[in-house]
């Protein structure tokens, strides 16, 4: 049975249980959706009808393992800062086709800058690119930046763990003659040819599998099997959870309000605004000890410019999590979230 709840906010809100490094937890997590209007200062709280939903898994940009995650799961115990996570389209200034393009966006303390090229190929082996053709719009995708993977001659696998889903990576230069080239790159560190290896560009969610976050996962070992599982290893580190680009991940984390711009992220044109100010109170109340109440930090601002219409304008949503030692049985639980006004 789900844990008894009170919700007296307008938001999405589920307590569950679940298995932590220190046992069986009791996690509440909080989501918020807002919506964009061009030329305002602040998003508004979405209708009902638009609130989005916790997600409980990634759903990629196309099949799962092969492509790059689209929209990131929610579900986590906990995250030591606030993932900045974009999805979005770049549009070139103006809606003319150019060759090349920088997208931006900023979101608080942490900001990133990624160069659009029109459609390139490689040169022999590698050694160097065409000269890119005009484009108006790249989807910003890891699928469309360095990386990748080859396993084609199992004796000489290669990968770039920061994006294996990427292009450019092979196991023998010779494939990439006259092959598509990446078309989205870090301007301070610019592809010359298939040696340059520079760190993949984007703005979205990196799967759990990628370097830096399988970095942080922990040790499961023989030791492990016997003594921890099923809960986590004791070296898992909370950065596992972290599934922000490098460069978009804010600590100290976020609490709202802060200021934000996007440039060449949606075909209206520049976008600024203030992140909205909510300060959330979660309060858990257990059968047998005293009510235990946090005042979150927003761990998650996930901001959607992509395929934007009148029926899904653009989205700002904001999530919110506490935690606590979970009761023997779930009933003996109350959860209560409140949104704290005027203070």
């Amino acid at each position: 049975m789900e844990p008894p709840l009170e919700n007296e906010t307008e938001f999405a809100v589920h307590p569950q249980m679940y298995l932590g490094k220190d046992g069986e937890r009791l996690l509440c997590m909080v989501k918020a959706t807002f919506e964009l209007t061009p030329g305002d200062s602040e998003p508004t709280l979405a209708p009902e009808e638009r609130m989005r939903p916790l997600r409980f898994a990634d759903f990629p940009w196309g099949k799962p393992d092969e492509s790059s995650i689209l929209y990131p799961s929610d579900l986590c115990l906990r995250k030591p800062a606030t993932d900045v996570v974009i999805i979005a389209t770049a549009h070139a200034p103006n809606g003319k086709a150019v060759p090349s393009f920088d997208t931006f966006a900023r979101v608080g303390p942490v900001q990133k800058v990624v160069r659009v090229f029109g459609l390139r190929l490689w040169e022999s082996r590698g050694a160097g690119l065409t000269p890119p053709r005009p484009v108006e719009s790249v989807e910003l995708r890891y699928d469309n930046a360095w990386g990748g993977s080859d396993d084609s001659d199992p004796a000489r696998f290669v990968e770039e763990p920061r994006n294996p889903v990427g292009k450019g990576v092979v196991s023998d230069p010779a494939q990439l003659t006259h092959q598509i080239a990446p078309c989205l790159e870090d301007p301070d560190h610019l592809i010359r040819s298939a040696s340059t290896r520079p760190p993949p560009a984007g703005f979205g969610a990196i799967g759990r599998h990628w370097v830096p976050r399988r970095n942080y996962i922990g040790t499961y070992d023989d030791a492990w099997k016997q003594l921890r599982c099923p809960l986590p290893p004791l070296d898992e580190d909370d950065r596992i959870n972290q599934c922000a680009s490098p460069g978009l991940i804010a600590d100290p984390p976020l609490r709202g309000g802060e200021d934000c711009a996007f440039l060449n992220m949606h075909p209206s044109g520049p976008f600024t605004f203030r992140l909205p100010r909510v300060r959330l109170q979660i309060e858990f109340q257990v059968q047998g000890r005293a009510p235990e109440v946090f005042e979150p930090y927003v761990d998650t601002v996930f901001v959607d410019l992509w395929e934007t219409s009148p029926d899904k304008p653009p989205a700002v949503e904001l999530v919110w999590r506490a935690s606590v030692r979970a009761p023997r049985k779930m009933n003996q639980s109350l959860t209560i979230v409140r949104e704290l006004r005027g203070k």
